[in-house]
């Protein structure tokens, strides 16, 4: 057993509130492109799914496909991370799914992560027709195609294409961004979607999660 005076817990306090002060000015220093954000949640995209992905940087495997739907589940014990169901169809009619897990870091920004690699996304304009603008930044690995000068796709809860009036806006937003020019491939979506209306693999709750005593004296028991 050990035991903890009132000055050693001072200093755990102090710790706790000086890991929260640099939690915060790495959050200020996540959006170092200084785009305008918009004021949308991950609530909003799980009130508002299934998503569609309405375009994507062109590489040779993004000609591949017909069309992307997201889904979101949240954890059992986190109401700010979801689990997020990537499905994909191909124009050949096979899909596949990806999952990965995603958490709110700030209004209009998120971090994703897989096996592979971590990003964060800043959702930072409105190119009409029902379509947010995403850009992506890697953390952590690369799930980036060398070829992508900007990492940037549309995403919508309009299950259809997207009209070229929105794609003209497209162009503005970037070159007013400061973004480099990139063509981008406008998924046809012809095939009927395969979005996961139901969770796969259920996250088991986390046995830590807001277990942390709360301390009515000034001396603390650690057993």
């Amino acid at each position: 057993m050990y035991l903890f005076s009132s000055s050693t817990t001072i200093v755990m306090i102090s710790v706790v509130i000086l890991y929260c002060l640099i939690f915060k000015m790495s959050s200020a220093r996540l959006n170092n492109l200084y785009l305008p954000l918009v004021d949308r949640s991950l609530k909003d995209d799980f009130c508002n799914q299934p998503l569609f992905v309405k375009f994507g940087p062109i590489t040779p495997n993004s000609k591949k496909i017909d069309n992307i739907c997201h889904t979101y589940f949240p954890l059992p014990d986190d109401p700010n991370t979801f689990q997020l169901y990537v499905s994909r169809v191909f124009c050949d009619g096979s899909h596949d799914i990806m999952s990965q897990l995603v958490t709110q870091m700030e209004l209009g920004i998120t971090r994703k992560a897989n096996v592979y690699c971590t990003v964060n996304e800043f959702i930072f304009g409105y190119a009409g027709c029902d379509t947010y603008l995403v850009y992506r930044e890697d953390v952590f690995g690369s799930c980036t195609d060398e070829s992508i000068k900007t990492n940037v796709y549309g995403v919508s809860e309009d299950c259809r294409p997207i009209g070229l009036s929105c794609l003209t806006k497209l162009d503005e937003i970037l070159a007013e961004n400061g973004f480099l020019p990139q063509e981008f491939y406008v998924y046809p979506m012809d095939l009927p979607n395969r979005c996961v209306n139901q969770q796969i693999c259920v996250q088991p709750p986390n046995p830590f999660f807001d277990k942390l005593p709360n301390h009515v004296s000034n001396t603390a028991v650690l057993a």
